[in-house]
């Protein structure tokens, strides 16, 4: 047992539970919170045709930190297995939200910023590196840190260079796509 980052892991999850409350997050499946937020930035064309307007309303996606300690030991490859499971029942009860929940109805793009590489294009997520700004550097700690925190094998925290990403996902693109997801 390792008594320094199980008190970091009580912290950090103490630091998710604050965060979740402070943004109004729920949870969306067994891997991802979502909340509301205002987009500031640049109009923003998908290949869907979706635009994204300066102060548009978009769904704010987190992963669950704890389901990321709750994957168990075993092979790095293992752990993904079970991960990517977890983001497919939580992906499908997104797009089951964004229809009938009335909070999430009118939101047509979601976002999230991750350590994981690019990936996820059978779902439609587009994938960008963040820009190398004080900010973002500050979110590559911070992901680094979630990593040694939450990740359930030492040798997949080891393996992991973090590069935060933005991942942009539309409406249109997760309604299109939420039957390729195989349980």
């Amino acid at each position: 047992m390792n008594g320094g980052r199980d008190l970091v892991r009580r912290i950090m999850s103490r630091i998710d539970a604050w965060y979740y409350r402070k943004h109004q997050l729920r949870a969306v499946g067994p891997a991802l919170h979502i909340g509301c937020s205002r987009y500031r930035g640049p109009d923003m064309e998908f290949a869907d045709g979706t635009v994204l307007r300066d102060n548009e309303m978009i769904g704010m996606l987190h992963f669950n930190n704890a389901s990321l300690s709750s994957l168990g030991e075993g092979s790095v490859q293992r752990a993904g297995f079970r991960f990517a499971r977890l983001m497919r029942q939580s992906l499908r009860m997104l797009a089951e939200s964004a229809q009938n929940d009335p909070e999430l109805r009118d939101i047509r793009v979601y976002y999230g910023v991750t350590w994981l590489p690019d990936h996820g294009n059978v779902v439609g997520f587009v994938s960008k590196p963040l820009p190398a700004t004080l900010r973002n550097r500050f979110i590559k700690a911070y992901l680094r840190l979630l990593m040694w925190t939450f990740a359930p094998k030492t040798k997949a925290r080891q393996q992991v260079d973090v590069q935060p990403r933005a991942y942009w996902l539309t409406r249109g693109t997760l309604a299109e796509n939420v039957g390729k997801l195989k349980l």
